[in-house]
């Protein structure tokens, strides 16, 4: 009995040091908890989404022919009185045209080949020149960019063939060469009043697609237009004969129509950076053209640009984002921005145990956010992934920060 006694009072002397442990736990240590947030950089475009059309300077190409064959890929630059596509009577003259074009390309190789003769300095270097050219073609391939892969195996035939020929091969590629050129001769005469070509009589830029709405959607016609007829314009009917297009000038054009109130404070000339859904692999800067009056809450909107034309020559209505003011920084929670004696704004940074403050200059309002300017001219000022200290305690410079 004794003993249960003393196990009883031994008890209840542990109960009573850990219970007032605990009250002096409380007591002794205040709630200085805290956490910290990373500063990120971060990008914030004040801007619009919409939808509108693609603009330009346009002339519609045409042929009687029932054959056509076009000869320039989309957007390529055409010069004056050059030829963007072949014709023909019937499908026999465009077999006939088929093997010219193989006989001049085979005629091309051979008289490039029998005009070398392969010395060892001159072979190393054609080697180099095979090793580089079928690089190249795994790359096109890769992109897809079959168009340049096939004017590379071209290349790389000529190159092949030029390095391995010796002159005991000499004498028979020159009858080879003769032979092929006599045959161009007859094709020639053959299929002289049976094709033709149609050609521009100005410099531009060619397309393929015609849509109907290249004699409506002038720049004439944009500069005067209302809300109503943008909203509602229609393309003419394709003419059967067209085959294309030539946009004759660089600028080109972007009209919309947007909420006049998204427009508050712009004016004509200001830059625009345009980002397109469709067809433009990159932004596209811009300037405001005209912004038209307001109309029941609503204007017209003409952006203009003379870069990235051959993105532009066979796109029509376009979705696109406008981002008419870009600011990039670091984003600070508005709960961490403190203001000194001085008026200066700032944050409290953790650096080793202790707060550090770091002076910031806000340029945007991000909502929950602020985005501050990165200022890289010095280390004290806030960088990126700098250990922000969120606390609703009391803090100062120097503090040493338990959590």
């Amino acid at each position: 009995m004794k003993g249960e006694g003393y196990v009883r009072v031994i008890v209840i002397l542990l109960c009573v040091v850990v219970a007032s442990y605990l009250v002096f736990s409380v007591v002794r240590v205040p709630d200085t908890g805290f956490t910290t947030y990373k500063a990120v950089l971060y990008e914030v475009g004040d801007g619009i989404s919409t939808s509108g059309f693609v603009v330009r300077d346009e002339q519609v190409l045409r042929s009687e022919q029932d054959i056509v064959v076009l000869t320039r890929s989309e957007g390529e630059r055409v010069g004056k009185d050059m030829s963007v596509a072949s014709t023909f009577l019937d499908a026999e003259a465009q077999a006939r045209q088929n093997r010219i074009d193989q006989l001049e390309e085979e005629l091309g190789q051979m008289e490039y080949a029998y005009s070398f003769s392969a010395s060892d300095a001159e072979s190393a270097t054609l080697d180099s020149d095979i090793i580089r050219a079928m690089n190249q073609i795994s790359s096109y391939v890769s992109r897809r960019d079959f168009t340049f892969a096939d004017g590379t195996a071209e290349q790389l035939k000529s190159y092949v063939l030029r390095r391995y020929i010796t002159s005991s091969d000499a004498k028979t590629l020159w009858g080879r060469i003769t032979a092929v050129r006599n045959q161009l001769n007859d094709l020639y005469t053959e299929a002289k009043s049976q094709s033709g070509s149609v050609t521009v009589d100005r410099a531009g830029y060619f397309s393929s697609v015609v849509d109907g709405y290249e004699g409506v959607l002038t720049h004439e016609f944009i500069n005067d237009a209302k809300v109503s007829e943008i909203e509602n314009v229609q393309p003419q009917s394709v003419d059967s004969h067209a085959l294309g297009k030539l946009v004759t000038s660089p600028k080109w054009y972007y009209v919309t129509v947007v909420d006049s109130e998204s427009l508050a404070g712009r004016s004509t000339g200001r830059k625009v950076s345009v980002s397109f859904a469709y067809d433009f692999y990159e932004n596209v800067p811009m300037r405001i053209e005209r912004i038209g009056a307001d109309e029941d809450g609503k204007c017209v909107l003409i952006l203009s640009s003379d870069e990235l034309i051959q993105d532009a020559v066979s796109s029509r209505s376009q979705s696109a984002d406008l981002i008419f003011d870009d600011k990039s920084g670091l984003r600070v929670p508005k709960t961490a921005i403190y203001v000194n004696d001085e008026g200066e704004s700032g944050v409290y940074v953790l650096e080793g145990a202790e707060a550090s403050w770091k002076t910031v200059e806000i340029i945007y309002d991000n909502g929950e956010s602020y985005i501050v300017k990165l200022d890289k001219s010095s280390t004290k000022n806030l960088w990126p992934e700098d250990e922000i200290i969120l606390t609703k305690e009391p803090i100062f410079n120097g503090k040493v920060m338990v959590k």
